[in-house]
């Protein structure tokens, strides 16, 4: 994970300090940028015309970039539907990671997950990681002012699919992670009213499976911490995530879901469209 980055970005004429700020502050082995000039009705001379000026400036910013930065950088420019040309790319170049900006359109209250992005994590076997900018600066590539492994945060509903993802973030050890807080919420719309009297059993289990997570986190020099609580998953994950001010948020693409279709799990995606820190989607 984090080893071969795509970076989806919708412009071409970047901020090439945002993006360093962006690679200085993950542990990132390459880089490629990704644009997509979107071509639904193809017109062949517009269509070559947009691409020519398109590769000219995203390689113009690959060049300012790459005088300071080690992490070796490239463009790539595609023409046709954006998700499907980025998911392409990410297949052509063994990605393991996907970064994008959540939003798309104005107002983007009502448009804080673009369907682009939304496409990619619904329909893609790349991780995503997923930006959140300010509303006020709804540029691409929006860079990071922490890094991104100083304090993640990581939910669990302890499903294989989550334990899964689990074993990825153990991974990110040796790439600089600091701190992990993890999480299990104790969902109250599945317990009231008839299980409440079993609350007290069900935390001190998942506590305990808390604690075998966190051992082997530990082990690998990371600090731990640890809470399970009642709510509503995805509000208890966001108000955590707040409450701890962490880097990041790592979720498993789905959890106990009910049908082998749903490959974006409810929480997960709830999850994405409402955090305010980078969310990193892991997929199986």
């Amino acid at each position: 994970m984090l080893e071969r980055v795509l970076i989806a970005t919708s412009r071409t004429e970047l901020n090439v300090d945002l993006l360093l700020d962006l690679i200085r502050n993950m542990p990132i082995g390459e880089v490629t940028l990704v644009h997509c000039v979107e071509s639904v009705l193809p017109w062949p001379q517009r269509d070559r015309r947009l691409v020519h000026r398109a590769e000219k400036q995203l390689n113009q910013v690959v060049g300012e970039a790459q005088e300071r930065t080690e992490v070796p950088l490239a463009a790539v420019v595609r023409i046709g539907i954006p998700a499907q040309q980025l998911l392409q790319v990410a297949k052509d170049r063994s990605a393991d990671t996907i970064i994008m900006n959540a939003f798309v359109g104005i107002p983007w209250q009502e448009f804080f997950l673009g369907s682009v992005s939304l496409d990619v994590i619904r329909h893609g076997p790349t991780n995503m990681l997923v930006l959140h900018p300010p509303a006020e600066d709804q540029e691409m590539i929006g860079g990071l002012k922490r890094p991104l492994l100083e304090h993640m945060l990581f939910p669990t509903d302890f499903s294989d699919f989550s334990l899964s993802a689990f074993d990825d973030v153990i991974s990110l050890a040796d790439k600089g992670m600091k701190q992990v807080s993890l999480l299990h919420v104790q969902d109250a719309t599945r317990l009231e009213p008839h299980l409440m009297d079993r609350l007290a059993e069900f935390d001190a289990t998942d506590r305990q499976r808390l604690e075998d997570m966190a051992e082997r986190l530990r082990q690998n020099g990371v600090e731990v911490d640890l809470r399970v609580e009642l709510g509503v998953p995805e509000q208890s994950i966001l108000r955590a995530a707040k409450e701890l001010e962490v880097s990041c948020i790592a979720i498993g693409s789905r959890g106990r879901s009910p049908s082998q279709e749903a490959v974006w799990g409810s929480v997960s995606e709830r999850v994405v469209r409402s955090a305010d820190a980078p969310v990193l989607v892991i997929k199986q």
